[in-house]
């Protein structure tokens, strides 16, 4: 078993049927997607926990697809661009393309196996992307994560992409690239620093 699927066996072992079940939904239906988040992540770094699946799927499939999903997951919140299902005690969060960023992870998606389901991954740029546009605090730390331990991260692709689509993150990035550089913080100290 690899480092991911070892701590989804520990603290929520759910997640693997979860998490093969969508895909399978996904597949059947031909919808377009592309998992992200902690799962994804795990393919690029050192794996961390998550409670949900989180995966990004062709807007125009939105109203077909959340009646799909409504009939296989319990429904927990039916939205405009993010519908939220459970089962069992995993999340399920579907984020519907339509801004440049998830459109070029779907673009930019990998053949992956996670938790032993084959399914079309996040690429890291695509990740790092996502995480520029998020103001959630994990995921600063983990786009940190992914400048640090990926030596073949793809910058040029994904400066050339921001500077198309949204150049305004283009100052982010360089902060986030400026932070990655410096010594390892502790999570304590480094949390004191950004208040």
């Amino acid at each position: 078993m690899d480092p991911f699927e070892l701590l989804v066996e520990a603290h929520r072992p759910a997640l693997k049927s979860v998490l093969a079940a969508l895909v399978d939904g996904l597949r059947a239906h031909d919808v377009r997607y592309v998992i992200g988040g902690a799962n994804a992540l795990s393919l690029y770094v050192r794996p961390r926990m998550t409670v949900d699946v989180g995966a990004f799927v062709d807007l125009a499939r939105k109203e077909e697809l959340d009646k799909i999903l409504a009939a296989r997951f319990e429904v927990v919140s039916i939205g405009g661009l993010h519908s939220k299902f459970r089962s069992a005690d995993v999340e399920i969060d579907i984020l519907y393309a339509g801004a440049s960023a998830e459109d070029f992870a779907l673009a930019s998606a990998r053949d992956a196996v996670i938790l032993g389901t084959k399914l079309k991954a996040a690429s890291p740029e695509a990740l790092l992307w996502l995480y520029l546009v998020s103001s959630n605090e994990q995921n600063f730390v983990d786009a940190l994560q992914l400048l640090r331990s990926q030596a073949g991260l793809d910058l040029a692709l994904l400066r050339g992409e921001l500077q198309r689509h949204d150049p305004a993150l283009l100052g982010k990035l360089d902060g986030m690239l400026a932070t990655a550089r410096e010594p390892v913080l502790s999570y304590e100290a480094s949390r004191a620093r950004r208040s």
